[in-house]
């Protein structure tokens, strides 16, 4: 994870906008997160990695659609959902 901090910040009070933050998102997601201290006030924002979507089909784990070959994606295109069958 990357830390971008604008403005004047203790390490101690950098852990503690770390830690309010991990109780709502986990680390592991977190690309990059952005500090920018104002007076008393520390904006929190962050950018999320690209986590690339999978999918499965017929009980096996196949990667993202746009990597399948042209039989796969009009099975995909032709499969129901559970929650609709």
């Amino acid at each position: 994870m990357q830390i971008v901090i604008h403005g004047a910040l203790s390490k101690i009070d950098e852990d503690r906008c770390i830690q309010r933050l991990t109780e709502k998102v986990p680390i592991g997601l977190i690309e990059k997160l952005y500090l920018d201290v104002s007076g008393d006030e520390v904006n929190i924002s962050y950018v999320l990695r690209n986590i690339p979507e999978k999918r499965k089909m017929g009980g096996y784990c196949i990667g993202s659609p746009e990597g399948w070959n042209a039989a796969k994606q009009a099975e995909l295109r032709e499969t129901l959902p559970n929650w609709i069958a």
